[in-house]
């Protein structure tokens, strides 16, 4: 099972992704299946978590958020 990174913003599903020009990560709406597959994918609960604490103690706009470390299947529709 892979796992996201995400939080709900207005309602709509969002998920980490990486942003190698401005060296961060960024948030982005997942409204179709088809989107997942641009969001960061870590194949283990542990190394998502291991992310979401690096975004919690470095990213103070993005830890803001409430993100949590959520399965993948659970954004298929």
């Amino acid at each position: 099972m892979s796992y996201l990174i995400t939080t709900v913003l207005d309602g709509i599903p969002h998920a980490i992704r990486p942003n190698v020009e401005a060296n961060r990560f960024e948030l982005f709406p997942i409204q179709k299946d088809s989107q997942i597959s641009k969001a960061f994918c870590s194949p283990n609960k542990t190394g998502a978590m291991s992310i979401l604490n690096w975004i919690n103690e470095n990213d103070a706009k993005l830890a803001s958020k409430k993100l949590e470390v959520q399965p993948e299947a659970k954004f298929f529709r």
